[in-house]
């Protein structure tokens, strides 16, 4: 098996999703979670991960839907993205496996958010999984303010 076909599995907005595990660090429990004033309102706070502090992504308010209610003890998936540690919440984290048969374009009309998230698409037991990109998560509320 190749590494390029491991993804973790993961809901987000009630949508089932793939993320390359190539881009993920690692998937752990989010400690206290202190508020950063004036941040965008997809930052929904910081947190520190072994002497590293992470920014905490709501990809909730990134598609346009009310914010995930944050808890200690939730589990979220860590990603790097241009040298920075960002933690992304996801309703649930379901599984890491090795999937087959690769990844297509996105055909079609996505619900609305989802759009400028996916990459493409890929079956996994019969159900049609959305690839992210994580860094999405990160830039486009930034492009979005600035345009």
């Amino acid at each position: 098996m190749i590494l390029n076909n491991l993804y973790l599995i993961a809901r987000i907005a009630d949508t089932r999703v793939a993320l390359r595990s190539a881009i993920i660090e690692s998937v752990v429990t989010v400690g206290d979670i202190v508020a950063v004033p004036g941040a965008p309102p997809h930052v929904a706070g910081l947190f520190a991960l072994r002497s590293r502090v992470l920014t905490l992504i709501d990809p909730h308010i990134v598609l346009g839907i009310s914010p995930t209610v944050v808890t200690p003890g939730q589990r979220v998936i860590v990603v790097e993205i241009g040298g920075h540690g960002y933690a992304l919440l996801a309703d649930r984290i379901e599984d890491v496996c090795f999937i087959d048969g690769g990844e297509n374009a996105v055909r079609g009309r996505l619900a609305e958010g989802w759009t400028e998230l996916a990459d493409s698409v890929i079956e996994h037991e019969g159900a049609t999984l959305l690839v992210l990109d994580p860094a999405r998560l990160v830039t486009l509320p930034m492009q979005q303010r600035a345009a």
